[in-house]
C-alpha cells in the first residue's frame, strides 16, 4: 500500500475544534462506524455523470480561467432509500452548503462527517442517513454546526453552469495523447465471452479500468495504434460503440433484485430488457424518433439502488410483478421524481405509459424532456389523459 499524503494525515489528526477521539487509531470514527453508508461524489462543473445530488456529500471543483483548481462547492444531504407506506422515509436531493478554498477541503468534509457522527440518528437505522438530520434541522442550522467543527464560515457557493449527464461512451481523447473508451454494459452485468474478452484486452495492453456510476466500464490510457484492434475485438464480444446501442439503453439502469437480493419484491435487472423493448415499441407506435430517449430506472424494492427517484420514468417494485411509477426527474439528474401511481402490474405498462408518450410528443414545448413535460402538466391532468386515451390518432 502507498502511504497517505501528509496533508491527509494532518487533516485527520487535527483536533483543534474537538472533532477527534484522542489516542484512537481511528480518530474520526472511534470504535463505531456510522450506521449507514456515507456516499461522497467528486466532479467538475457541467459533469453530472456521478448523480451528484444523490450523495451525502457532493464536491464540485471550481477552477479559475486557466483551469487551475481554486476551491470547491459542497452539497450535502442527498440519499435515495425509502420504505413503502412509511411517509417519514423519503428520497432527497443534496443541497448547497457553500464554498471552501482548496486547502480546506479535507477539514470541511471532516466537519460534515463529524456533525453526522455526533447528531445523526443512532437508535433507528431507517433514519440514520444524513439526509434525515438535515431535513429535521434545516440547512442553516446544519451549516452552523458544521462551521463549529470546521472552525470557519463557508463562503457563498460559486456560480456554476448548467449540469449535463455525460455518459462517456465511445472513444474520447484523454488530454495527454492517449485515449479512453467507454463501453455500455446492460445493468453492469459482464459474463461469458464479454468477460473473457475484456480480461484479455486489459491484460494484453495493460490498460487502466474505471467503473462508472451508470454501470458502465471505461478503458483508459489507450494508445492511438491500439484503437482499431481493440474496437474490433470488443465488438465481436458484444461490447458495442454507442451508435449501435439503443438510446433508451444508454441511460437506463436496474438493480440486481431477483434472484440475488434478499430485499427484492419483484424483478429489475432480469425484467428491464423487455421493459425497454416495450418502451421502444411504444415510441415507434406514437411516432417518437429513434434518437429520442427517456431516462428509465427500475428497482426491485424501494431502497432505490438504481436511483429510480431521479429518473424521468422510475419503476419501483411494490409487489409481485408490480411497480410504483415515479415521474418527473430530468435528463441532467437535477430534479427529484414524485410517486405517480401504485401497484401497476408489469403487463399494464402500456396502459399507463403509451398515453403519456403520445401526449408528450403532441404537446411538448421546444426541447422539453419527458420529465419536464410530466411536471408541467401535473399528475391530475396526466391521469385524465390516461383515462381518456383512445389510441394513436391516424
Amino acid at each position: 500500500m502507498t502511504a497517505e499524503p501528509p496533508e491527509v494525515v494532518k487533516a485527520r489528526n487535527d483536533n483543534s475544534h474537538g472533532t477527534n477521539f484522542v489516542d484512537s487509531p481511528e480518530p474520526i470514527y472511534g470504535t463505531q462506524f456510522l450506521p449507514r453508508k456515507f456516499k461522497v461524489a467528486v466532479t467538475v462543473p457541467t459533469d453530472n455523470s456521478v448523480d451528484l445530488l444523490t450523495n451525502d456529500i457532493g464536491v464540485v471543483v471550481v477552477s479559475d480561467e486557466n483551469g487551475e483548481p481554486q476551491g470547491f462547492n459542497i452539497y450535502v444531504g442527498g440519499g435515495m432509500g425509502r420504505t413503502h407506506r412509511m411517509e417519514a422515509t423519503f428520497a432527497r436531493l443534496a443541497e448547497p452548503i457553500g464554498y471552501v478554498p482548496k486547502e480546506d477541503i479535507l477539514y470541511a468534509v471532516k466537519a460534515i462527517v463529524v456533525t453526522q457522527r455526533e447528531h445523526g440518528r443512532r437508535d433507528d437505522r431507517k433514519y440514520s442517513r444524513m439526509k434525515y438530520l438535515i431535513s429535521s434541522w434545516g440547512i442553516e442550522k446544519f451549516r452552523d454546526v458544521v462551521e463549529q467543527y470546521y472552525g470557519k464560515k463557508f463562503e457563498p457557493s460559486r456560480e456554476l453552469p448548467e449540469w449535463e449527464f455525460k455518459s462517456y461512451l465511445g472513444w474520447h481523447e484523454q488530454g495527454d495523447g492517449a485515449w479512453f473508451c467507454g463501453l455500455h454494459v446492460d445493468s453492469g452485468r459482464v459474463g461469458g465471452i464479454m468477460k473473457k474478452t475484456l480480461r484479455e484486452v486489459i491484460e494484453k495492453y495493460k490498460i487502466d479500468v474505471r467503473i462508472t456510476p451508470n454501470q458502465n466500464i471505461v478503458l483508459c490510457d489507450i494508445k492511438t495504434e491500439w484503437k482499431r484492434p481493440i474496437t474490433t475485438v470488443l465488438a465481436q464480444a458484444g461490447l458495442l460503440q454507442p451508435e449501435f446501442v439503443d438510446p433508451l439503453n444508454q441511460t437506463a439502469m436496474a438493480c440486481p433484485a431477483f434472484p440475488l437480493c434478499p430485499l427484492a419484491i419483484t424483478e429489475a435487472e432480469r425484467g428491464i430488457p423487455s421493459i425497454l423493448k416495450r418502451v421502444r415499441a411504444m415510441f415507434e407506435k406514437v411516432g417518437l424518433d429513434y434518437d429520442e430517449s427517456v431516462v428509465i430506472r427500475v428497482t426491485g424494492c424501494p431502497n432505490g439502488c438504481a436511483r429510480p427517484y431521479m429518473a424521468e420514468l422510475g419503476l419501483v417494485g411494490d409487489g409481485p410483478n408490480s411497480y410504483q411509477v415515479w415521474l418527473g426527474g430530468t435528463p441532467n439528474l437535477t430534479q427529484i421524481a414524485r410517486s405517480f401511481m401504485d401497484k401497476v402490474k408489469v403487463h399494464d405498462l402500456e396502459k399507463v405509459c403509451e398515453p403519456l408518450f403520445y401526449h408528450w410528443k403532441l404537446e411538448r414545448q421546444t426541447k422539453e424532456s419527458f420529465g419536464e413535460y410530466t411536471t408541467r402538466m401535473g399528475f391530475e391532468k396526466l391521469k385524465e389523459l390516461i383515462d381518456t386515451y383512445k389510441g394513436v390518432s391516424q
